[in-house]
């Protein structure tokens, strides 16, 4: 393919919100910004950009802007390059992580975008605890057992495709809060 997609008209279809754009429909290169929702990561800003005889590539910036990254973070995420097919983590020149997938332009209609955009989504979604520091200041994520996911559908519409072709995963157990060392001292209760 090398006219660029409906890209706008699969978005809607797929009921994934546009919040950012660059280029029009016919241009060698366009992008679209979008927010998702995973069932766990929520408000992961994705670009889903176009060029000519090359496909679609859709980024997540996967943490803060101007934070820094801590090494065994970084371990885990190059980790995932190997455990995740069609996913990889990068980081960009200022050291601001970025979680990646393809589609190259033979491949690229609706569902491949919607498979691109759930793995994603799905990725972020395991990692989340494994990466707190590279997602929010101090490690420290907001609590989002409230929230619901803004696009449910395009989870559900795609999700057994996507996991069948990812290793097994469960939901971490909640780590046991450490006592610090003056409560330690004091004999505290555990």
């Amino acid at each position: 393919m090398n006219t660029a997609p409906p890209l706008d008209a699969w978005l809607d279809e797929l009921g994934v919100e546009v919040v950012g754009a660059a280029g029009t429909d016919g241009d060698q290169a366009l992008s679209r910004d979008v927010i998702l929702d995973g069932e766990r990561r929520f408000d992961l800003r994705v670009t889903v950009a176009w060029v000519a005889g090359i496909g679609l590539s859709l980024w997540a910036y996967y943490g803060l802007e101007a934070m820094e990254l801590p090494r065994r973070i970084l371990h885990r995420m190059l980790r995932a390059n190997f455990e995740y097919p069609f996913v990889k983590f990068a980081v960009t020149e200022d050291d601001r992580p970025m979680l990646v997938t393809e589609i190259p332009a033979a491949a690229v209609d609706r569902d491949e975008l919607a498979r691109g955009l759930v793995r994603l989504a799905i990725v972020a979604d395991r990692l989340m605890d494994e990466t707190a520091a590279a997602v929010a200041d101090r490690g420290l994520l907001p609590d989002w057992s409230e929230r619901r996911p803004r696009n449910p559908d395009l989870l559900e519409a795609q999700r057994a495709e996507v996991l069948a072709a990812m290793p097994a995963w469960e939901l971490p157990s909640p780590r046991r809060r450490r006592r610090g060392i003056l409560a330690w001292l004091r004999g505290g209760q555990r």
